[in-house]
C-alpha cells in the first residue's frame, strides 16, 4: 500500500482488524509486520493514536542499514568499491550535461574547499556539497538517490579520512582536477580525475582504519 502510493507519509493506517479483513491474515500477522515495518522506519507506532505511514525521507530510511553495516567487517571498503563503481561514471555525466551555471557553483565550492583545508568539520561539510553537486549536475535522478544513500553511510568513513591534514590536501588536488575536466566538459577526462580521487580516498581509509585498530602497529610502522 506505501509503495503503491496508496498511503502517502503522515498518512494514517486503517485499523488493524480492517487491514487483516482486506489481506485475509490474522491480526497477529498484521501486527508483526506492523512492526517489522516500524523498525525499517517505513511506519511509525503512536500509542493510544494510531499507526502513521513516516516521513520515508531517504535518511531514515537508510538509517537501520546503516547500523547493520557498521557490524559487518569490511563495510568501508566496501562502500569505497561502490562508490568507484558509481561517481566515475556520474562525474562524466556531469561534465557532459552541467550548465554554465552548475560549473560556476561547483568552481565556488572548490574555493570553498581550498579555504577550508584547515579546517576538519567545514572541510568535510564542503567535500560533501562538492560531491553532492557534482551528482546533481548528471541530471540523473535515479543515481542522484542512489548517491545520496550511500552518502550517509559513507559519512563515517569521510570523517576519517577528513581527519588526516595530508588527505585533506590531496583531496584539495584531486577536487581541483575533477573541476577543471568538468568545466571543460571532458568527460572522460572528469571520470578519470574522479576515480583517482577515490582510489585516493581508499588509500587513506585503508591507512586510518588500521590505526583506529591497532594503534601501536601503526605507530611502529610509523618508526
Amino acid at each position: 500500500m506505501v509503495s503503491a502510493h496508496e498511503l502517502t507519509a503522515g498518512q494514517q493506517l486503517p485499523a488493524e482488524r480492517v487491514l487483516a479483513e482486506r489481506f485475509q491474515v490474522s491480526r497477529n500477522v498484521v501486527r508483526e509486520a506492523l512492526r517489522s515495518l516500524a523498525a525499517m522506519n517505513v511506519l511509525e507506532i503512536r500509542h493510544g493514536i494510531g499507526v502513521f505511514v513516516a516521513s520515508l525521507d531517504i535518511d531514515s530510511l537508510v538509517e537501520p542499514l546503516e547500523f547493520a553495516l557498521t557490524l559487518e567487517k569490511g563495510t568501508f571498503e566496501s562502500l569505497t568499491e561502490a562508490r568507484l563503481l558509481l561517481e566515475p561514471g556520474i562525474a562524466a555525466l556531469a561534465a557532459a550535461r552541467a550548465s554554465k551555471r552548475d560549473i560556476a557553483v561547483l568552481r565556488r565550492l572548490l574555493e570553498d574547499s581550498e579555504a577550508s583545508v584547515a579546517e576538519p568539520t567545514l572541510f568535510l561539510a564542503t567535500d560533501i556539497a562538492l560531491h553532492n553537486h557534482v551528482v546533481g549536475m548528471s541530471r540523473n535522478p535515479v543515481l542522484a538517490r542512489v548517491v545520496q544513500g550511500l552518502g550517509r553511510l559513507a559519512r563515517a568513513s569521510r570523517e576519517l579520512t577528513n581527519a588526516s591534514p595530508a588527505m585533506r590536501a590531496q583531496a584539495v588536488v584531486d577536487h581541483g582536477e575533477i573541476v577543471r575536466a568538468i568545466g571543460k566538459r571532458e568527460a572522460a577526462d572528469a571520470e578519470h580525475a574522479m576515480r583517482v580521487h577515490l582510489e585516493h580516498v581508499r588509500e587513506a581509509l585503508a591507512r586510518e582504519v588500521t590505526a583506529v585498530a591497532d594503534p601501536e602497529a601503526e605507530a611502529a610502522e610509523g618508526a
